[in-house]
């Protein structure tokens, strides 16, 4: 049975396995950014939506020490 934290990372994962079938043609910018883990879902929601408005697509996050360490992309602009 999953637990809490292995069901997310499985959807993490197919997340990120459904974004790389892009148009091989396109190119990427990447940004990384690591939040502390103070159980505030709300505060962490506000923040992806703020990213996710200036185009930015979480692909991949993980845990540990205490903090979430989250990778997005999205298409460059020289594109």
């Amino acid at each position: 049975m999953f637990t809490n934290n292995s069901f997310r990372i499985s959807c993490l994962i197919a997340i990120l396995l459904l974004s790389t079938t892009a148009n091989a043609s396109q190119s990427w910018e990447y940004l990384v950014k690591t939040y502390p883990l103070l159980g505030n879902d709300g505060a962490l929601t506000t923040t992806l939506n703020k990213l996710g408005k200036q185009q930015w697509e979480l692909v991949n996050c993980t845990e540990g020490d205490a903090q979430l360490t989250c990778i997005f992309k999205r298409q460059a602009k020289d594109n």
